[in-house]
C-alpha cells in the first residue's frame, strides 16, 4: 500500500487549490493499494522559520508542535504531491515555509508537483525543484502545469478535461513508479 501525501500550499479564500485537490482525489480513488493524506499548510499553521540553527543542521532541535506534526506527515508517507499556486512568479510563502522546516525528512523522498496559474506554474515549479534539489528531495520529471484560460478557468473549474487528467495522472504515477524504499520500512 502506498500512502501519497498531498500538500495543499495556499491559504487564500475560495484558492483554487480546493479544486485541484478534488481532481488528484478523483484519480487516487481509481488506484489499487494507494491511499491519501493531505497536509493544508493554511490548517497546519507553521509558524515563520525561527529556529536558531538551519533544519539541515546536526544541531538543529525541534520544539514547535504543529512543524512536528508536519515532519511526521512528511517523514511516514511513501511520496509527496504539491499543489502549488504560483504568486509572483514564484511558491506561496506558505509553501516555501513549510519546506524550509524540514531537511533530513525530504532526502530521497519521492516529489511532484501539480502547479496552476497563468503560466502553468511553470515559475513556481522551477523555484520548487530549486528548493526540492537542496534538501535533496526525489524529484520526479512530470510535474503538472495547469494553465489558466487553457487547461482551468480562473475559479479552478476545467477547461480541458483530457489535458488535466493526463497531467495529473502522470504525475502522480511518477511518484508512485519509484525505487525507493517506502517510509514504512525505512
Amino acid at each position: 500500500m502506498s500512502n501519497i501525501l498531498v500538500v495543499v500550499g495556499s491559504a487564500r479564500v475560495g484558492r483554487v487549490a480546493e479544486k485541484v485537490l478534488e481532481y488528484i482525489k478523483a484519480d487516487i480513488k481509481d488506484r489499487d493499494d494507494v491511499t491519501i493524506t493531505v497536509a493544508d499548510l493554511a490548517v497546519l499553521n507553521l509558524p515563520f522559520y525561527n529556529n536558531e540553527q538551519p533544519a539541515m543542521s546536526p544541531t538543529h532541535v525541534q520544539t514547535d508542535e504543529n512543524v512536528a506534526t508536519w515532519s511526521k506527515l512528511v517523514s511516514e508517507t511513501d511520496g509527496v504531491v504539491f499543489i502549488t499556486p504560483e504568486y509572483n512568479h514564484n511558491l506561496s510563502a506558505i509553501q516555501k515555509n513549510a519546506l524550509d522546516w524540514l531537511f533530513t525528512e525530504w532526502n530521497d523522498k519521492p516529489t511532484t508537483a501539480i502547479a496552476y496559474g497563468w503560466t502553468g506554474g511553470s515559475l513556481a515549479v522551477a523555484a520548487l525543484r530549486e528548493v526540492l534539489t537542496n534538501v535533496k528531495a526525489d524529484i520526479k520529471q512530470d510535474m503538472a502545469q495547469l494553465g489558466f484560460m487553457k487547461d482551468l478557468n480562473p475559479d479552478g473549474s476545467i477547461l480541458d478535461e483530457e489535458s488535466v487528467t493526463a497531467q495529473i495522472t502522470a504525475a502522480i504515477d511518477g511518484v508512485l513508479v519509484s525505487d525507493a524504499v517506502p517510509a514504512t520500512a525505512k
